[in-house]
Order: structure tokens, then sequence, then C-alpha cells
């Protein structure tokens, strides 16, 4: 006889242990929750989430209903230089397109952190642990980091959300094409984030007026 407090495995333990960690990132952020605190709220083994997810990464993204850690698509995007916008852009978009009625899972992300405030900070601290801070090692980073994500977050809000035209019925291929180069003049400083307030370059100071990488002399570019 099974010991009593403790659910055993059957069809539907996914789907509860699911439900229990979607509670308590809710609950608790994404930081602090563990699988072990999933586990009690599910009140299953820890053993048995190990046995549906790998790791906490792959758990929050199940609350999602995302089909894998947000983190592979950026080491997918990483193994060669060819088109790594078109990729990253591809990647990032084909994580909602797995269900039968494509953007729902994005659509249901959306509707949970605009009205919850705890829920928005779980899905900021999952992203910064998996993505955002690996990335940025530098201030420049962290925003030229956070610029592209706004991009896709967009990209994403017109496709799924606004069902903006042509965006919305254009072959994912397609939008990852167009929307490749655009990315990667930000991945790669072509397109780069203003320097900031305080930081601005004055005459004679490299990438200020009258030097090279700067603006304000006629003809010179800014590059």
């Amino acid at each position: 006889m099974p010991p009593v407090g403790r659910r055993q495995g059957d069809p539907d333990t996914r789907g509860t242990i699911v439900s229990a960690a979607r509670a308590e990132f809710h609950d608790h952020g994404y930081y602090a929750s563990t699988m072990r605190s999933v586990a009690r709220r599910a009140q299953v083994d820890p053993a048995l989430v190990y046995h549906y997810f790998k790791d906490k990464a792959t758990l929050y993204a199940a609350t999602l209903s995302l089909p894998a850690d947000p983190q592979q698509i950026m080491q997918q995007v990483q193994l060669t230089s060819a088109s790594p916008g078109a990729r990253l852009a591809a990647g990032f978009l084909s994580q909602w397109e797995t269900a039968q009625d494509p953007g729902t899972a994005f659509v249901n992300m959306v509707q949970a952190i605009s009205s919850s405030p705890e829920a928005a900070r779980s899905l900021r601290e999952f992203l910064s642990d998996r993505i955002w801070a690996p990335l940025a090692d530098s201030e420049q980073a962290r925003w030229r980091t956070a610029v592209i994500s706004s991009q896709l977050m967009g990209l994403a809000w017109s496709r799924y959300v606004m069902r903006a035209e042509p965006l919305a019925s254009a072959p994912l291929s397609e939008v990852a094409e167009r929307v490749g180069p655009v990315l990667e003049s930000m991945m790669f400083g072509q397109a780069q984030p203003g320097a900031g307030p305080g930081q601005r370059h004055g005459p004679g100071e490299p990438g200020g007026p009258g030097e090279p990488g700067g603006s304000g002399e006629p003809g010179t570019s800014a590059r």
C-alpha cells in the first residue's frame, strides 16, 4: 500500500506538478522556488518531479506551455554564424507555434503578466537567469540585450495579439528572414542603444562631434 500523503505517478501527475509549479512560481518567484517546494505543493515525491522535468528551468517553461528552455534557442543561434538574426527570430516564434492554435500560449502569458505583478516578476527572474544575465557583461550589453528582447516581444505581440498584417498571416520562415537583419544590426553593433544621460560624448572626444563615429559635422557619418 502506498504511503499516505504522497501522490504516486498516474496519467495526470504531470499536469498536477505543472499546476503546483505555476502556483509556486507565482507566490515565491522563480529564484526562491525549488523543485522540492513544488513537490511539497503537489504532494508528490521530489523524485517524481525530476522524472518529468530535468531541472527548474524546464519545469518553468512547461508552466508557460513552452516546448523547451528558451536558453536552448540562444545555444542554437551560437552554433553557427550563418543568419543568426533570422534563426533567433525563428527560434523565438516557433516556441509559441507548437500548439494547434499558434500564439495561444503567448496570449495567455501576456494576460497573466499584465494582470499579476507576481507573474511578471517570476517571468522577469526566469528570463534574467536563463538569457539576460549570461549575455549582459557590461552596461552597454545589458541595454543591447534589453532592446533585442523588446523587439522580439513586440514581434510576437504584433503577430499573435494585435494580429497585424502582414506579420499575422505570413509564414514563420518569411517573418524570420525579414526581421533577421534588424536583429543582427542590434546584435553586432551596427545599431546600438544610445549612450544615455551623462555619458554623451563632447567635441573632440571619441565618438563625439567632429570625431570618427560622431555626428554634428556635415558629411560625417555615424558608424
